[in-house]
């Protein structure tokens, strides 16, 4: 075989292997900056409801911090680790795309808060905070 039929072949296989690449979904790794947990806010009758997305992400590593006319999640979640059994190495990573590290994430209220009275719980995966408004 020629050199020029090998070349094209690496070439060619080359291309494959970032064509591969390119399908694959890192859902915006960004080591520096981290990760931006999804966040639902709710607006009832003397209060605000937050839910925050932090699967995975273990009750020791949040820290909830109210003030009067915002809210403060941060934390940080672990990455999750495959099967370390040297018996059964894992052998390939297909894919990556639950984000870790640290996180955080401030929401601004249009009312002013009770801070007195703010109450949170993890529920499947979710944390809720309870934001009473201040009513005088």
């Amino acid at each position: 075989m020629s050199r020029k039929v090998r070349l094209t072949r690496m070439i060619g296989r080359t291309g494959d292997v970032a064509a591969d690449l390119s399908r694959m979904h890192f859902s915006g790794f960004q080591p520096d900056q981290g990760w931006r947990p999804d966040i639902n806010v709710y607006r009832y009758d003397g209060r605000f409801e937050i839910w925050v997305d932090l699967a995975g992400v273990e009750k020791d590593r949040i820290e909830v911090d109210v003030l009067s006319d915002r809210i403060r999640v941060a934390g940080e979640r672990r990455p999750p680790t495959p099967n370390r059994e040297p018996q059964s190495p894992c052998r390939q990573v297909l894919m990556m795309e639950i984000e870790s590290g640290r996180f955080a994430r401030e929401i601004r209220l249009p009312l002013e808060i009770d801070r007195d009275r703010v109450t949170a719980r993890q529920e499947n995966g979710l944390l809720c905070v309870i934001l009473p408004i201040r009513t005088s």
